[in-house]
């Protein structure tokens, strides 16, 4: 089962990411070495007068502005040409759940760059949005990423010599947006195989009559954990990724960020998921009384005759329309009282049989 589960994972993982290198996102950012590229980016920006007020710009002072922003580059990237276009109109964001609007402007950029044919594997660089002093401007919309010296980066560029080189660089750089994305959609898939292998192992069970009954836990309870919290904690790393590909800029903060949120989701769902198997409950239903272990393996089991138990009390809990059913056995030792949940199986046929035991006890 885990054999199949990585195999069908990897084959998720590796066709999403083939198709993401194939992406604006990786093919405007991993290039040979001399290769020319055009393209038309699309901002929006205002230009703020502090205490969270903004400046009109007027048709005027757009004109001033299309000569005044340009668009450099450090490193292995050369700007040929950047034509500017600026639309005066209001502009709105949302920033601490909090909506905005206030006067500002649309810009387009008609850009062509390209790179030095000498430049050697992985040379770096970066592309960036220069605007005019003397006032402070600020992006609200479009793919940028602000680095430390407050510049707008809007494109961080490697270089390589070969398609061969480049073919594995843009794999590996798309791998930020195939393994949350591959994660996600193996989960969804898998909840069908799941379902089958839950039916599956149910029919397996031999039939119960008479006393002794044993009563198994959900035989998939472990793999619905660990997809249900790794697809929860993925899925925002799918909205991450999913920022830089359909904004055509994945900067190494948001790849990082991606990694590291798939990296939290895999240490909480394996956490809580090693937890869980460990506390699977089996119940054993005697003649003389009641015996149970939790986990899958090596199980240890504990005994209690029918006069050992002091109650039997079936509880449930609604929340949000949903009701949660359990039994809670309560002993006269006081140890601990043991709680039996809804997920075991058969559970309805194993509260009456425990109810009738007790009863005839």
């Amino acid at each position: 089962m885990i054999s199949r589960y990585l195999m069908t994972l990897a084959v998720m993982v590796l066709v999403v990411t083939c198709v993401a290198s194939y992406l604006p996102f990786a093919t405007n950012s991993r290039v040979l070495s001399g290769k020319t590229l055009d393209e038309t980016l699309h901002f929006e920006f205002t230009s703020d007068a502090g205490n969270n007020r903004y400046y009109e710009i007027d048709g005027d002072q757009a004109q001033l502005l299309q000569s005044e922003i340009e668009v450099r580059s450090e490193g292995a990237p050369r700007v040929v040409a950047a034509r500017t276009e600026v639309t005066p109109q209001r502009v709105s964001w949302s920033e601490n759940r909090t909506n905005y609007t206030a006067p500002g402007a649309a810009m387009t950029v008609q850009l062509r760059w390209d790179t030095a044919a000498d430049s050697a594997n992985g040379s770096r660089g970066i592309i960036y949005l220069s605007f005019p002093q003397g006032r402070k401007f600020t992006l609200r919309s479009g793919a940028y990423q602000k680095d430390d010296a407050g510049r707008y980066v809007i494109s961080e560029v490697r270089t390589y010599r070969s398609s061969f080189q480049l073919g594995l660089a843009r794999f590996a750089f798309a791998l930020a947006v195939g393994l949350p994305f591959g994660i996600v959609l193996q989960a969804i898939g898998w909840a069908f195989v799941l379902k089958g292998e839950k039916r599956s192992r149910l029919q397996q069970l031999l039939p119960q009559s008479g006393l002794p009954q044993t009563f198994f836990p959900d035989p998939i309870a472990e793999w619905s954990t660990w997809l249900l919290i790794l697809g929860i904690v993925t899925l925002t790393a799918t909205v991450v990724a999913g920022i830089g590909v359909f904004g055509g800029f994945m900067s190494s903060v948001l790849a990082t960020t991606v990694y590291v949120i798939v990296g939290i989701g895999v240490a909480i769902a394996g956490l809580v998921t090693y937890l869980s198997r460990n506390r699977l409950l089996t119940i054993r239903v005697g003649q003389d009384g009641l015996s149970y272990a939790r986990g899958r393996e090596n199980q240890q089991w504990t005994n209690a005759a029918w006069t050992d138990i002091l109650s039997m009390t079936p509880k449930s809990k609604t929340y949000k329309g949903n009701t949660t059913h359990w039994m809670e056995i309560e002993f006269q030792d006081n140890r601990k009282k043991l709680k039996i949940g809804q997920s075991i199986g058969n559970y309805g046929s194993l509260c009456n049989l425990l109810l009738k035991m007790k009863a005839q006890s």
